[in-house]
């Protein structure tokens, strides 16, 4: 059995926010990051695809610590219009969308396809059927 300790509050911080996504729980703002990753620096321990707290799972610890009304301050307010959905870099779903609604496939043309012969041309050929279905 692998057990890692994982010791310092950097560390600590990049567990947390890799445990909040992985369980869909909110993002911390940057006072919940500094409170918690302080927290935390010490006595974090990953054995068997678990992260543990003083013996008991941390998510287990995370989940109480949002339900609570007082240090729900610590965790980013999905309330208000934001959506639940995790975004890709630092792209919003719709600045993906005016992405891709502005790209064009190019169109493969007779003169193109006359310039390849063998594999490239039956590939180009593949393209251009299914970009005209």
């Amino acid at each position: 059995m692998t057990v890692l300790s994982i010791q310092g509050q950097a560390n600590a911080a990049v567990v947390l926010k890799g445990l909040l996504q992985e369980h869909g729980l909110p993002s911390l703002t940057p006072e919940g990051v500094d409170a918690l990753s302080a927290r935390f620096s010490t006595g974090l321990v990953l054995g068997h695809g678990v992260v543990s707290h003083n013996g008991k799972p941390l998510i287990d610890e995370l989940r109480v610590l949002y339900a609570d009304t007082e240090s729900k301050r610590l965790f980013v307010n999905r309330g208000n219009g934001q959506t639940n959905e995790r975004p890709v870099g630092n792209l919003t779903a719709a600045m993906m969308a005016e992405v891709a609604a502005s790209r064009k496939q190019a169109r493969i043309t007779d003169a193109d396809l006359d310039r390849y012969t063998g594999v490239t041309r039956q590939h180009m050929e593949e393209r251009r059927r299914a970009a005209q279905k």
